[in-house]
């Protein structure tokens, strides 16, 4: 016998819903996309069960994000985020191909709540997401456009002052131009995980599957090693290049992003932004001419019982900071010889002393 009509209950008044209804305490797991219903009244909001999980028909390579995801379930599962019913907020900012969004599901997936996968602004967005009674992950891709024109609304959402259940928010940027009280407030945003260049490991483990004639892969390292940045997309066609012409030219023609200059990048991590002058002075008293920083940070400071220190531990302890290296970083300019962009109390310097 056909059901035309169900009656809820609501404080103490009956409703009709249509016959065919079917009631549900949450949604279950899976992957849901938001549903927009138009009508002449106005419209609402529901979730679309697009998959059980996140598939990838193809092998993902080394994308260098076992820290950030060890980091970001052990925070969600601490007491502290438990017991304060705290929402958990991530960004995963970088070029486009760079590997974010795929990190972003492969995270999702790990963390095993229902996703709930944020595309457009809707109305009434905020009270949808936080009026959701089970803990979940809000997947937002290529956040700064989608919430372009309201970021207020994404502001709300994240504090999650009328949360039911805390969720997990998880952001892909391709930049940081997002609203500055986003940033810098971890309350909001904990973690940010930048996305650059290719792992040494997944350039290598690609070549070995991928290259034909494997005689052929130190020209491939160096067409790798000339890139502004190198991404799995850019990665397949220099390889495709090789195997179709058995070389790829030094002047070649092949539409990649080469670089123009490679520096070694000196971060400094903590280092208070009104000591930066201080440090540069120290490192031009202190370091020998003709010696390269690098050199010179590298060079023993003291015998200690546990070792050595080299001078880089003097500066690290002189600063109250964290300095290390990245070599032979390739850049498309430079536009002069001591670039610094500070984020709160982290400076980033490129050093040319």
């Amino acid at each position: 016998m056909e059901i035309k009509q169900k009656w809820i209950l609501e404080n103490w008044v009956y409703y009709p819903i249509p016959g065919n209804t079917t009631l549900h305490v949450t949604p279950g797991t899976g992957v849901f996309q938001i549903f927009q219903e138009k009508s002449m009244g106005g419209s609402r909001l529901g979730l679309v069960n697009i998959a059980d999980a996140f598939q990838f028909n193809f092998k993902i390579y080394n994308l260098g994000i076992d820290d950030i995801m060890d980091k970001v379930e052990k925070t969600w599962n601490s007491d502290v985020f438990v017991n304060g019913q705290k929402n958990l907020g991530v960004i995963f900012n970088g070029l486009k191909g760079t590997g974010k969004t795929i990190a972003a599901k492969i995270l999702s997936n790990r963390m095993g709540m229902p996703v709930v996968i944020v595309d457009a602004a809707y109305p009434g967005l905020q009270n949808f997401i936080q009026s959701l009674c089970f803990e979940c992950t809000v997947l937002i891709d290529d956040a700064e456009k989608t919430f372009k024109d309201e970021g207020e609304v994404l502001l709300k959402m994240i504090d999650g002052v009328y949360n039911e259940k805390r969720k997990l928010y998880l952001l892909t940027t391709n930049n940081l131009h997002l609203d500055p009280n986003l940033l810098g407030r971890p309350g909001r945003i904990r973690y940010i995980k930048q996305f650059g260049n290719l792992t040494a490991s997944a350039v290598d483990e690609y070549i070995k599957d991928n290259l034909v004639d494997m005689s052929m892969k130190d020209q491939v390292l160096k067409a790798v090693d000339t890139l502004e940045i190198s991404t799995i997309d850019i990665l397949k066609s220099i390889v495709d290049e090789v195997n179709i012409h058995g070389e790829i030219e030094e002047r070649s023609m092949l539409n990649i992003p080469k670089a123009k200059y490679k520096i070694d990048i000196i971060k400094f991590a903590g280092l208070e932004l009104d000591r930066k002058d201080e440090l540069k002075a120290f490192l031009r008293t202190n370091v020998p001419k003709g010696m390269t920083v690098k050199n010179w940070l590298e060079k023993e400071w003291r015998q200690t019982p546990d070792g050595t220190d080299d001078n880089q531990d003097l500066l690290n302890e002189k600063f109250d900071m964290n300095s290390w290296f990245i070599p032979n970083r390739s850049l498309e300019k430079v536009s002069c010889h001591f670039l610094m962009t500070a984020i709160r109390k982290t400076a980033l310097y490129m050093l040319d002393l």
